[in-house]
Order: structure tokens, then C-alpha cells, then sequence
């Protein structure tokens, strides 16, 4: 049985769904997909069974929510972020390395309203589970429209940028430079490293090359 990384009082309501599908990520990031049960996640998240069965009905459900959930957190980042970017105008490139990768971020660690326990949860651990829940999205369907509404998020808001910075293709290039920043977080991920500021400067010279092609 996994150790629940919660304690203290319970949630109610919305907040419980939002407790239940951080643990829904934890337990992938820990175990994998194979893991995720109703009782597994209502053990992590310290909650009643009933509490699972009440929100989700199936196993799809909810790796779905789950993702969902990662998805809507960090394109509310992602906005939040760029809406500072004026401040920060005479370096676009810059901005789209930090958007991409944003070190800093630390919106996973708080508490759901209403609970009293965040999940434990470090960077590594998220990383983790996001990217097996989007290998997953290979086999499951649900999986993958929510993976390219995620990807769409960062396709729509990159492309300015990068065309203030001088890009003749911005779409294209916002394209490769997403896909080579999944890359490096792979290697990180496969080498047992979390080191987010070490991979802005490869993505940085990336960035500059396509603005100069």
C-alpha cells in the first residue's frame, strides 16, 4: 500500500475532486498508470472510497480529469505569466524560454480550497506524471485531446513573441522549440534529474538560431 502524502483535515465538496486528482498524478508519478484505482486514489488522497466512486466513474475518467487538471493549471500559468510580459518586452525570446520551461513555479504546491494538506508533490514528480499520462495518450483517446488542447494553449500564445523577436515562421518555430524543450525534460526525466534553469539555455541558443534561419 502507498504511504497517503496528505494529512490533517478533509476537504469537502470541489475541493475533495481537486485532492482526488492530485493523487490521481502522485500515484502515477510513483507507480504508473497500472496503479490508479478508485481505492488507490481515495487511500492516497486520505478520503472514503465513496468519495472516488461519488466524482468518477471509470478508471478513464479519471486519468482524463486528472491530466485535465494538470492541463488547466499550467495554461492558467502560462497566461498569468504572459500577461506580465510587456514589463519584459526588449527580450521576447527570453520570455518564451521562461514561459516554456518556468522554473519558478510552484502553483501544484498549494493546497486545493478547502483542504487542509497539500499533496506532496516536487517538480520532478509532476513532470513525471504528465508525461506518462501523454504516453498514455497514445492508447487512450480522451488522453490525447487533452494533451492537444494543451499543446494548442502554448501554440496560440508563443507565436507573438517570437515574431516580435524577429521570427519569419513563427508558428513552425514555436513547434520545434516546444518539441525540443519535451525532449530535454525527457532526458532529465530518464536520468533521475529536475534541473529546470539548467535546460534554459540550450532551448535559448535553439531559439536564437530559428529567429536568425
Amino acid at each position: 500500500m502507498l504511504a497517503s502524502p496528505v494529512s490533517g483535515g478533509r476537504p469537502r465538496g470541489a475541493a475533495r475532486r481537486e485532492l482526488l486528482l492530485d493523487a490521481v498524478l502522485w500515484i502515477v508519478a510513483e507507480v504508473g498508470v497500472d496503479a490508479v484505482t478508485h481505492r488507490r486514489v481515495a487511500e492516497v488522497a486520505g478520503l472514503p472510497l465513496a468519495s472516488t466512486t461519488y466524482w468518477f466513474d471509470s478508471k478513464e475518467h479519471l486519468l482524463t480529469a486528472a491530466l485535465e487538471r494538470a492541463a488547466e493549471r499550467d495554461i492558467e500559468r502560462l497566461r498569468a505569466f504572459l500577461r506580465d510580459g510587456p514589463k519584459h518586452a526588449e527580450d521576447p525570446l527570453g520570455l518564451v524560454v521562461e514561459a516554456i520551461l518556468d522554473p519558478t513555479d510552484d502553483s501544484a504546491k498549494a493546497p486545493p480550497s478547502g483542504a487542509a494538506d497539500p499533496i506532496d508533490f516536487p517538480s520532478r514528480g509532476r513532470l513525471l506524471a504528465t508525461f506518462t499520462l501523454a504516453l498514455e495518450a497514445a492508447r487512450r483517446p480522451a488522453l490525447r485531446d487533452v494533451w492537444m488542447r494543451w499543446t494548442d494553449a502554448y501554440l496560440e500564445a508563443l507565436p507573438p513573441l517570437l515574431a516580435a523577436a524577429g521570427s519569419r515562421d513563427p508558428e513552425s518555430d514555436t513547434e520545434l522549440l516546444l518539441a525540443a524543450a519535451d525532449g530535454l525534460l525527457l532526458e532529465q526525466l530518464a536520468s533521475g534529474d529536475a534541473d529546470l534553469p539548467a535546460l534554459a539555455p540550450p532551448l535559448r541558443r535553439l531559439a536564437d538560431a530559428l529567429v536568425k534561419a
